[in-house]
């Protein structure tokens, strides 16, 4: 087999090259590596038919590899595919990732990259902000020490959606970027956190509020004197699963997001 296309990523996109390959209608494997991480893409005929990064395969895998905005890339004629993972037709692939190309201009203006590690933000807007049930999944992975890509694999999503909530959550005030000398400190929850918790947690629950707050907490193998700021996020979530009302949930998880960015 002869390699015939081989490049960078900052030169041509990944997008443009399927596009390229698919018109001419070539079939073989798609090599694509950036850092440590590798994906392939396999076309038949011009039609893309399996992908694979890491976990993802299928269509989360080519959408995931879209947004590798740097890297080397490589295309292999007339390999043959290990199985078809994908049976969206190419054209609307194409259109998506597309679309998703560029959303990705605003998003990296903030998510420089997909190994970008975000944290709570301890300062930010009062602004009420009002999560939906993937921001808070999202959320609850921030810690200081997981890429974008680390909480994407994690959740089992596109690391494309995993940036646009992490872009969203951080433009609101509520996340910020740490750098390597940030991760080395361990910030720990104030008592005052806990007071707040308790009291509207209480007001939803009545008096076993504060007795499920600190089971949540041996649960997650914590100390109240010692709990990290990191876990913070995941321990409002767990103890909101207690609140059966969605209105009265979805209530109580908007006045915990104005409490951890301001904790």
């Amino acid at each position: 087999m002869v390699e015939v296309l081989k490049g960078n990523l900052a030169q041509l996109s990944l997008l443009d090259i399927l596009r390229m390959l698919s018109s001419s209608g070539r079939s073989g494997r798609l090599d694509v590596r950036q850092g440590s991480k590798t994906g392939e893409i396999y076309l038949r005929r011009g039609n893309v038919v399996h992908a694979v990064t890491g976990v993802q395969m299928g269509e989360k895998g080519v959408y995931t590899l879209m947004g590798w905005m740097e890297g080397e890339f490589s295309f292999t004629p007339d390999v043959e595919a290990p199985e078809q993972s994908i049976e969206t037709a190419t054209e609307q692939l194409m259109l998506e990732a597309s679309r998703q190309a560029a959303q990705w201009g605003d998003i990296k203006d903030v998510v420089s990259s997909t190994d970008a590690i975000f944290n709570i933000s301890p300062s930010g807007s009062t602004n009420t902000v009002s999560l939906k049930p993937i921001e808070w999944q999202v959320l609850t992975q921030i810690n200081g020490e997981k890429s974008v890509a680390d909480i994407a694999e994690a959740l089992d999503l596109q690391e494309f959606e995993v940036a646009k909530i992490v872009y969203s959550l951080t433009t609101a005030g509520l996340l910020h970027e740490v750098s390597d000398v940030q991760r080395t400190f361990k910030e720990i929850v104030e008592e005052s956190f806990f007071e707040v918790l308790a009291d509207n947690f209480t007001e939803v629950m009545g008096p076993i509020g504060p007795v499920i707050i600190e089971d949540e907490i041996k649960l997650m193998g914590e100390a109240r004197d010692a709990f990290p700021q990191a876990k913070a996020a995941e321990l409002v979530e767990r103890v909101s699963l207690e609140i059966v009302d969605s209105r009265k949930r979805a209530e109580f998880q908007k006045k915990m997001v104005l409490v951890l960015k301001g904790s």
